[in-house]
């Protein structure tokens, strides 16, 4: 099988631990913080597209296509997911995969799409999934697009919301990503997401010792 991939930033969710700012907004360094994520991702993959709930135009400026979940009630990640396969299929040259990366994670790897891609190279139809230190990112994941009409029958029972329990319901692989090393000799996790005020702190302070 060969492969035509998209890269997919998520960013669907209520931001509810953030007091309702909408994270993908929030000041992080010069700019915001999903011009970190789509700078980071746009130097590992040509085509990406983003899921948000909101307004598309506040996106604007990073001319990229942005398109809603299809399944209401805020249903999370996967149905963030399901949108972005959707997405994929339909396109005039449809893509066989995506990789989703999510909106709240500034430090993802450098080499993620590769690393990722690799992981499944000899299994085309597995899900790749991420992690580190032991821990697996499933928001961060190499999706084969035919899984779309399983997915969306999967979440068609509001008690089916959990990425990884999909995940681990089909054939998979797990790359896993190094803990990394800060200028200062403190380790840190490149998949260290942000969900409260606290965390933004955190990442600020993370970015400047990164520079």
């Amino acid at each position: 099988m060969s492969m035509r991939i998209a890269g997919v930033i998520l960013a669907g969710g209520q931001s509810s631990r953030m007091g309702g700012q909408d994270k993908a907004m929030l000041p992080f360094g010069d700019r915001r913080l999903i011009d970190h994520v789509y700078e980071r991702l746009s130097r590992q993959i040509d085509t990406i597209a983003l899921n948000s709930n909101g307004d598309p135009s506040r996106f604007s400026d990073l001319r990229v296509t942005v398109f809603p979940d299809d399944i209401g009630g805020f249903a999370g990640p996967l149905a963030g997911i399901l949108a972005a396969m959707e997405w994929a299929a339909n396109q005039a040259t449809p893509f066989s995969h995506i990789v989703t990366v999510a909106a709240d994670t500034p430090f993802f790897p450098e080499d993620l799409v590769h690393t990722l891609r690799r992981s499944i190279a000899d299994a085309p139809s597995h899900i790749g999934v991420a992690a580190s230190g032991g821990r697996l990112h499933p928001v961060f994941g190499f999706w084969p697009v035919f899984h779309r009409a399983d997915l969306r029958q999967w979440l068609s029972d509001d008690k089916n919301r959990r990425v990884l329990t999909w995940i681990e319901g089909h054939p998979h692989k797990v790359a896993e990503f190094p803990i990394v090393t800060a200028r200062t000799g403190t380790p840190f996790d490149p998949f260290f997401n942000i969900n409260t005020p606290q965390d933004i702190t955190d990442a600020r302070q993370r970015w400047i010792t990164i520079q």
